[in-house]
C-alpha cells in the first residue's frame, strides 16, 4: 500500500496553493470565504448550536458542496481528484489543509472536516473526510519546520483530565464510560494512564509535572468567542464553579511545566444530549503553535455512546501502530458508517485533526502489524 500526499496551502492573502509529495502544482486558487457564501456558512455553525435539531444527509451534503467550492474549486479541485483516480486499488491519499500559525481571523474555526467533492460525470460525490481512499487532516506550519511525532520511550504516559464545574448552565460531564474504555486499553497496549478529576488549575499543573504526558486526553466544556477569536476550556474554580481558561493560557501552563504533549485529544460528552455549543476547534492552532505536535478535537459535543465508538477506534488503531490522522480517519467511519450507533450525518464532520508533524506516530513499538 502505498500513501501520496497533497498539501493544500491558503496564504494570508488568501491564495490557495497545492502541492504534491512529487512536487507536483496545481494552479492556484483563492479561498472565497466572503460574502454571501460566508453568510450561509455562519448560518450553518449556528445552526449546530441548536440542541433538537434532525440533520438529513442532503443538508449536509450541500453545506460540503458549499466549503468544497470556496477551497476547493477549480484547478485545486481538480488537481486532488485526478490524484484520487490514479491511485492502485490498496492506495490512500493524505490530504493536509495548511492554515498560516494566525492572522486568518475566524477561517480556523470553519468546519472544513465537511467538505463534500460534487458528483462528476461517471463518478458520485463524496465526503472527504470519510471516504476510504483519503485520510483527511489540517496542518499548521510554524517557522521551526515539521517535527516528527516518535517518542522513544514506552510505555507512552497518557493523562485523563475530566472537568465538570458545578454551574447550571453547563450540562453534566459524563467521562466514566470513556475513561473505562480507555483503561481497558490501556491493559492491553504499553500505555500507563492517570487520571485527574476535578481539574482545578493547581491540579492541571500537578498533574503535569508528575506525569510528563506524551498523551493528553481532555473531557470538559470547551468554547469558541468568535470575537476574541480564541478557544477556551472550563476547568473548576475554587468554589467548585467554572473558570475558564483561553486557548493561549492552556498552552502557556503547558509549557511553563515543561510538559508540552505529543498530543493532545479535546471532546465534551454530555450523557444522552449534545449541546453543540460546546467548541474546540479555535483551541488548536493555539496548541500547535505552543508545541504541541498533534491536536484532536470534537469541534462539537458528543454524547457518550459517540465519543465510546470514537475513543475505541481511535486507540485501537494508535495501538496497531496507525499515524495518527490515520487513526481519527478510522474513528470518524466508526461513528458514521454501516455499524454507528446512531444515524446522524453532521457526525462525520465533528472530529478534526489538526498536526504540525510530517510522521505522525505516537509509539514505532505500539502494535506489531498494520490491520
Amino acid at each position: 500500500m502505498a500513501i501520496r500526499e497533497i498539501v493544500v496551502s491558503v496564504t494570508r492573502d488568501g491564495v490557495v496553493e497545492t502541492r504534491r509529495d512529487d512536487d507536483a502544482r496545481s494552479d492556484p486558487g483563492r479561498v472565497t470565504l466572503t460574502g454571501l457564501d460566508a453568510d450561509l456558512i455562519r448560518l450553518f455553525e449556528r445552526w449546530l448550536s441548536e440542541r433538537d435539531r434532525t440533520w438529513r444527509r442532503d443538508e449536509i451534503t450541500v453545506i460540503g458542496r458549499l466549503l468544497y467550492r470556496c477551497i476547493l474549486d477549480g484547478g485545486t479541485g481538480v488537481f486532488v481528484e485526478r490524484t484520487l483516480d490514479e491511485l492502485g486499488p490498496d492506495d490512500r491519499l493524505r490530504l493536509q489543509l495548511a492554515f498560516p500559525a494566525d492572522g486568518m481571523g475566524h477561517l480556523p474555526a470553519v468546519p472544513w472536516e465537511f467538505l463534500y467533492a460534487p458528483d462528476r460525470a461517471g463518478r458520485a460525490g463524496f465526503f472527504l473526510a470519510t471516504d476510504p481512499r483519503l485520510i483527511l487532516s489540517r496542518y499548521i506550519p510554524l517557522e521551526s519546520g515539521r517535527r516528527q511525532l516518535r517518542p522513544e520511550d514506552t510505555p507512552v504516559r497518557m493523562l485523563a483530565l475530566v472537568s465538570q464545574p458545578e454551574d447550571p448552565n453547563l450540562g453534566e460531564v459524563v467521562a466514566e464510560p470513556v475513561l473505562e474504555e480507555i483503561e481497558r486499553l490501556s491493559e492491553r497496549l504499553p500505555m500507563a494512564v492517570d487520571t485527574v478529576q476535578n481539574l482545578t488549575i493547581d491540579r492541571l499543573e500537578d498533574a503535569l509535572r508528575s506525569s510528563k504526558p506524551h498523551l493528553l486526553h481532555f473531557m470538559g466544556h470547551g468554547q469558541y468567542d468568535v470575537h476574541q477569536e480564541e478557544g477556551r476550556i472550563a476547568l473548576v474554580d475554587d468554589e467548585g464553579g467554572a473558570r475558564w481558561m483561553t486557548d493561549r493560557l492552556f498552552a502557556e501552563i503547558l509549557q511553563h511545566a515543561r510538559a508540552v504533549p505529543r498530543i493532545v485529544v479535546l471532546h465534551s460528552c454530555d450523557g444522552g444530549r449534545v449541546d453543540y455549543r460546546a467548541n474546540f476547534a479555535g483551541m488548536a492552532p493555539q496548541l500547535i503553535r505552543h508545541g504541541v505536535q498533534c491536536v484532536v478535537a470534537m469541534q462539537y459535543a458528543v454524547t457518550n455512546g459517540v465519543a465510546i465508538d470514537f475513543s475505541s477506534a481511535f486507540y485501537r488503531a494508535l495501538s496497531a501502530g496507525f499515524p495518527v490522522d490515520e487513526a481519527v480517519q478510522e474513528g470518524r467511519w466508526r461513528i458514521t458508517g454501516p455499524g454507528a450507533r446512531v444515524d446522524d450525518p453532521r457526525l462525520l464532520g465533528v472530529p478534526l485533526i489538526y498536526l504540525h508533524s510530517r510522521d505522525a506516530v505516537i509509539s514505532q513499538e505500539l502494535g506489531e502489524d498494520r490491520r
